[in-house]
């Protein structure tokens, strides 16, 4: 959908709405003046009826006109041609004037011709009226005087054109009024700085106001619910540092000792080695999570193929009590170009972590390329893995698998990686989970 500016659509429904009811202000005097002319016209021509007719009662006889504009006749046989020829009198109704206009010729000033007749009840005779009128001597007359109509036309329009001039600059008035604490609010929402929140705290229109307030109070409640996450990030991944070391440097020791300790015991001194490793890329990820805009890291040649080899020896023993078998296919080649070495293996950590974690049986298949990494596993029996799809429509925000979906996310947004993820079913009808990590290209939007 195209946007568009408040601004712009006041503009246009206003004016809108002011050219139609100036339209239609117009419409209705045209059509009163014209209305005014022709009732002046009509009781005129009745009025000489009238008049006509009380003389005709007091001397039966009718008074001798000689002018053409108005004649009368008590004889339907006396009425001259031209109005028998122009009128079908036979459809005439009483009182009621008819109107007949006749072109002259070559395109030249016409005739107007009028007729009716007029019923004298107390002498039972029928009255017949015509009239005629030139119109070469109608506009003459007009243009030597101009009738007051004309001027009164012209005071109209400029009485209008002031109206409009005046309605113009109160709608003016009106949108700056209107849309001016809009604008400082969307000027002030591109930077969100709270610093400057005082800027939009006398707003004239209470509405406003109000979703001014919540702004500001939704972007202070974001900024401290951010500012906690950091902190937390950044005391944890410290903190966490120093039982780490203790934990690895007893379990270097036990290594070391591992000859006089039982087979029970190396394992658990193995389970401690991998759970170090283990917590110690949680700490990179934490910090990378609350420094990932200023944390500096080395940009080398990868070897994808040898990442992985590593973290699935590392992470084996998450496959031992399941029906897992490990497909790995990968080009003996590196990422074309240097990359972010510690970035690249808490991607590939997570990803090969989270497919051997939550798949319970079936075949995990990893393709490793010089542009990215491909996994394929089962889901499993619920129909969810680690990167459930709805938990990812969610964000990927379901704390029970952790940080490795919101992580592998961030990462990729940051380093403008391609990551991508779909659940569906092969040809055996077995639902597959596919996650994949393209170094190279550009995300998707």
């Amino acid at each position: 959908m195209k946007r568009v500016s408040i601004k712009r659509d006041i503009y246009i429904y206003l004016f809108g709405l002011l050219l139609s009811l100036t339209a239609v202000y117009a419409l209705m005097i045209n059509q009163s003046y014209e209305v005014g002319l022709n009732e002046s016209a009509k009781y005129s021509f009745l009025y000489e009826i009238k008049l006509a007719e009380t003389h005709y009662l007091a001397s039966g006889e009718l008074q001798p006109s000689h002018s053409q504009s108005f004649q009368i006749f008590d004889d339907f046989g006396k009425i001259p041609v031209v109005y028998l020829e122009q009128f079908d009198w036979n459809s005439f109704e009483q009182d009621a004037i008819y109107e007949q206009y006749v072109a002259g010729k070559d395109g030249g000033f016409g005739q107007y011709y009028y007729a009716a007749y007029h019923y004298v009840a107390s002498k039972q005779v029928y009255l017949y009226v015509v009239s005629q009128y030139d119109e070469a001597v109608y506009y003459d007359l007009f243009e030597q005087n101009p009738p007051e109509s004309i001027s009164q036309a012209n005071s109209a329009f400029l009485m209008i054109g002031f109206i409009l001039l005046l309605i113009f600059v109160l709608i003016r008035l009106l949108i700056h009024r209107l849309t001016k604490p809009i604008l400082q609010l969307s000027k002030w929402s591109q930077t969100l700085d709270l610093n400057e929140a005082d800027t939009i705290q006398s707003f004239r229109y209470t509405e406003v106001q109000q979703l001014a307030n919540q702004l500001v109070t939704s972007v202070q409640s974001q900024q401290q619910s951010i500012e906690r996450e950091e902190f937390f990030l950044r005391a944890a991944s410290h903190e966490l540092r120093t039982p780490i070391s203790i934990i690895s440097a007893s379990s270097e020791m036990l290594t070391r000792l591992a000859g006089a300790i039982p087979n029970s015991g190396q394992r658990a001194v193995k389970r401690i080695e991998r759970s170090v490793v283990t917590m110690q890329n949680l700490v990179t990820s934490l910090l990378w999570m609350s420094r990932n805009q200023q944390l500096d890291v080395e940009m080398s040649q990868v070897d994808i193929k040898a990442i992985v080899e590593d973290t699935l020896d590392q992470h084996r023993y998450l496959s031992d009590e399941k029906d897992l078998k490990i497909n790995l296919v990968a080009d003996d080649t590196c990422l074309s170009h240097p990359m972010p070495v510690v970035l690249v293996e808490i991607i590939i950590t997570n990803l090969i972590r989270n497919a051997l974690q939550h798949a319970s049986k079936g075949e995990v298949e990893i393709c490793v390329s010089s542009h990215g990494i491909s996994i394929s596993n089962a889901l499993d029996e619920s129909g969810h893995d680690s990167l459930s799809q709805n938990d990812l429509a969610l964000g990927g925000s379901e704390v029970s698998f952790g940080i490795g979906v919101i992580l592998i996310e961030r990462l990729c947004q940051h380093q403008n990686w391609q990551f991508t993820h779909l659940s569906e079913k092969n040809k055996s009808k077995e639902n597959r989970y596919f996650s994949k990590v393209d170094f190279l290209a550009k995300p998707s939007i």
